[in-house]
């Protein structure tokens, strides 16, 4: 029998967290206040960013398989700012210099963009938004408490899978800015590197999709995660189309 998780790819990046009218706003300049929007973006989806390397070590420490653990260090190892030869010369035909980015771990690249766009604050985590709380968590339990195949597809199919996809809006509107592309590198290195990221799970999805229950699981995990991300944006864009309404909008919840 031949496994294919074709299908399910093909199903998460036709999903709406993938085709969102937020995105789509934002890879056109269609806000009332795009900066806005970007700055917006920054101060609240740190929170979620933050805890990245989390979410791919409780999906580690589920599989049972040494290769498929070893894979998975090898994304946790880029994860901390370590890459190899290629990957620096694949970066750098993208303009990304070696020293905007080697020995930094990717949540301190993502509090370098939220700074830049004028979030300056310390990040206090008790200030979260109720919206990105619930998204946390919410992704947090699928992980620790759903199957091996339920967290490799939320995290794999569901999030991995579309982050080289969902990011071009973002490199789209940064692209109209004064921001200097060393402050924004968090952008263009999850377009261009994360495929690799993407392959590994890809290749460990393929070994638990071998069963019915194990597709499932895979593709119940994978809807979480998009419905997740989806209300999120949900959430921002109703905020940045507020903006128009409301012009002088607090940044603070």
């Amino acid at each position: 029998m031949t496994v294919c998780i074709k299908d399910l790819i093909e199903e998460s990046l036709s999903h709406r967290a993938v085709n969102h009218p937020y995105l789509a706003a934002l890879d056109v300049g269609d806000f009332p206040d795009t900066d806005w929007a970007l700055r917006d973006f920054a101060e609240h989806y740190y929170g979620y960013s933050l805890h990245f390397p989390r979410y791919l070590t409780t999906v580690i420490s589920k599989l049972e398989i040494p290769a498929h653990r070893h894979s998975l260090l090898q994304n946790l190892t880029e994860e901390s700012g370590i890459y190899d030869d290629e990957e620096y010369a694949e970066l750098a035909a993208v303009g990304v210099e070696r020293e905007w980015i080697e020995g930094i771990p990717h949540p301190q690249l993502f509090r370098r963009f939220r700074e830049a766009t004028g979030v300056t604050a310390p990040y206090v985590p008790e200030d979260d938004a109720i919206e990105l709380v619930c998204w946390r968590e919410s992704f947090l339990t699928t992980l620790t408490h759903g199957s091996a195949a339920e967290a490799l597809g939320a995290l794999g199919l569901g999030t991995e899978n579309i982050v080289s996809t969902i990011y071009i809006p973002f490199v789209n509107a940064i692209a109209r800015t004064d921001l200097h592309p060393r402050d924004t590198v968090f952008f263009p290195l999850h377009t261009a590197v994360d495929d690799h990221h993407q392959e590994a799970l890809e290749d460990i999805s393929l070994a638990f999709a071998a069963t019915p229950t194990g597709k499932g699981d895979l593709r119940r995990g994978m809807i979480k995660a998009l419905s997740l991300r989806s209300s999120f944006w949900d959430w921002l864009y109703e905020r940045a189309m507020a903006r128009a309404e409301r012009p002088a909008l607090a940044m603070a919840v």
